[in-house]
């Protein structure tokens, strides 16, 4: 049944993010913020949430070496199908090809080499989810340490120089219900909306899709509960593992604020007289 859930959830979220992102409009500004910030065609980029693709099979037919990794496997399986309809070059899954399994952020200890990446591009208000995707009713003691340790690896990762883009929801962002409108799922004509609500005193987010089945009116639920990180808890935990230079950006096209944080440079050795 989890199985199916997942299926499910990353089918939504990308008819989903379909409806509220303009998705050409996003990734040229995103690239403008990535080639203002040094990153080219020939850096190593590594999209740590890859998701079902975006916008990692964007960036590598536009030439740039970024590699995708995402800890769903029903995410993985969603990206590759789309990468495959795109014509996306095949580098883009060199990690996860062995197997075709997910990579976890809890394994990235393990998973990949220290300074191996010019950029990380952290999106889709991922980090807060970093143990409760999918979950209803998730464990959020430890989810603030594990953003913390998170942020460690994805600064452990990078070159001396190397950025970090990541984002997260709208810091006035209150609670909400939006219509996303109707989409059609395996065959079936479903009626889509997202709802939230952001607990800022509690610090926890509660997200929600619910389909109604045009023909039926069934109706189904796929809550996520997640850690509410704002402005005043994200700026400090970049700075403490080591970020710096820690910039807002709100991109075209994007629901979401992001932000930019750079791993500064190895300090320059004295010379010897």
């Amino acid at each position: 049944m989890k199985k199916d859930f997942d299926k499910e959830l990353a089918e939504l979220w990308e008819a989903c993010t379909d409806k509220l992102f303009d998705k050409h409009t996003y990734v040229n500004r995103l690239e403008e913020l990535l080639r203002n910030n040094g990153i080219t065609e020939k850096s190593m980029i590594l999209d740590v949430a890859g998701g079902f693709g975006f916008p990692a099979i964007e960036l590598a037919k536009r030439g740039y070496q970024i590699v995708y990794s995402d800890g769903s496997q029903a995410m993985l399986e969603r990206a590759m199908r789309n990468a495959d309809l795109a014509g996306a070059p095949a580098h883009i899954f060199a990690f996860q090809a062995i197997g075709y399994s997910a990579v976890p952020w809890q394994e990235y200890a393990k998973s990949y080499g220290d300074e191996a990446w010019n950029a990380l591009i952290c999106k889709g208000n991922s980090l807060p989810y970093a143990v409760s995707w999918g979950k209803e009713k998730p464990d959020l003691t430890r989810a603030r340490e594990q953003i913390k340790t998170t942020l460690s690896d994805f600064f452990r990762i990078l070159v001396p120089g190397g950025i970090l883009y990541v984002d997260k929801q709208p810091e006035a962002q209150d609670q909400a219900v939006e219509d996303i409108g109707e989409i059609e799922v395996d065959g079936r004509r479903l009626y889509l909306t997202c709802s939230f609500n952001n607990d800022k005193v509690r610090r926890i987010r509660n997200w929600t899709l619910t389909t109604k089945d045009l023909e039926t009116g069934e109706e189904k639920n796929y809550p996520s509960q997640g850690y509410l990180l704002l402005e005043d808890e994200l700026v400090p935990l970049l700075e403490e593992v080591g970020f710096s230079g820690v910039r807002k950006h709100v991109l075209e096209g994007d629901i979401y604020e992001a932000f930019i944080a750079k791993k500064p440079e190895e300090k320059i050795a004295k010379t010897k007289k």
